[in-house]
């Protein structure tokens, strides 16, 4: 498997965007950083308000978007090079080849995490705050790619499936993406709405932001008070997320088995 994950990595060698999203991991923090020099992050202050921007705002609308579009990338790349019936030929199943560019996916996000906080120390560095809990800030982004990245794969099942052209795959990825985030955020500020608190339990992305929320919302603020009923406590976050995860992972698969057949 191992292989084969370092054999999608080469295929992704040649494509630019990839350290294209490093560099944007990196770059994002600049105007957020303007943001808290100019006091206009509420409670927060240095460090903790640049990080916070980062894995609230940055995070739910770069990284599903960049995945989505290196995951067509990962899927197209033997149907326009026209080596499907090269592995036909060789003895690894679909699953493990399924497997491992979603693989590339996860490690790919993981990567853009450690950019974000190191950026994010940058950032609080400029803005002359002290470097606090950077272990406890450490797993918060981590856990966040990781369920983040699990939220695009019922995108790369309609990528999969519709097998159209890159342009298509990229509308769809954008759209899921800021239609995920934009639900996510209205729910933040109408959480008291029984009809927004369902469509935040549907869609992956906002179930993730409800617990987002509950990490960066300051307790015993008004905000924190009428937000408190939206709230998630991970351990019911990650069960829904690995469910759709794992079968949005398990149709990709079966799309992708009955491509190669």
């Amino acid at each position: 498997m191992l292989r084969l994950i370092k054999c999608e990595f080469w295929k992704l060698k040649r494509k630019h965007f990839v350290r294209f999203v490093i560099l944007a991991a990196l770059l994002f923090p600049i105007p957020l950083t303007a943001l808290v020099l100019a006091g206009n992050v509420g409670n927060f202050t240095g460090f903790d308000a640049v990080f916070g921007l980062l894995v609230t705002m940055g995070v739910p609308i770069m990284l599903p978007a960049a995945l989505g579009i290196i995951a067509t990338m990962l899927f197209f790349m033997e149907r326009d090079n026209n080596t499907l019936k090269n592995l036909r030929a060789i003895p690894v199943s679909p699953v493990k080849i399924v497997t491992a560019k979603i693989g590339v996916l996860y490690i790919l996000g993981l990567i853009f995490a450690f950019a974000t906080l190191g950026s994010s120390i940058i950032g609080g560095l400029i803005v002359g705050s002290e470097l606090e809990n950077i272990l406890g800030k450490l797993l918060i982004v981590i856990i966040t790619a990781l369920l983040y990245t699990t939220s695009i794969l019922p995108v790369i099942i309609a990528i999969v499936g519709f097998n159209r052209s890159y342009i298509f795959a990229v509308i769809l990825t954008f759209f899921y993406t800021m239609f995920d985030f934009v639900l996510a955020y209205g729910g933040l500020f109408a959480a008291t709405n029984p009809m927004m608190k369902l469509l935040t339990s549907i869609m992956p992305a906002p179930i993730i932001y409800r617990w987002q929320a509950s990490e960066f919302v300051v307790p015993g603020t008004p905000a924190y008070a009428v937000m408190k009923p939206y709230f998630l406590p991970l351990s019911v976050v990650v069960l829904p997320v690995c469910i759709i995860g794992l079968l949005s992972y398990l149709l990709i698969i079966r799309i992708y088995s009955k491509r190669e057949s």
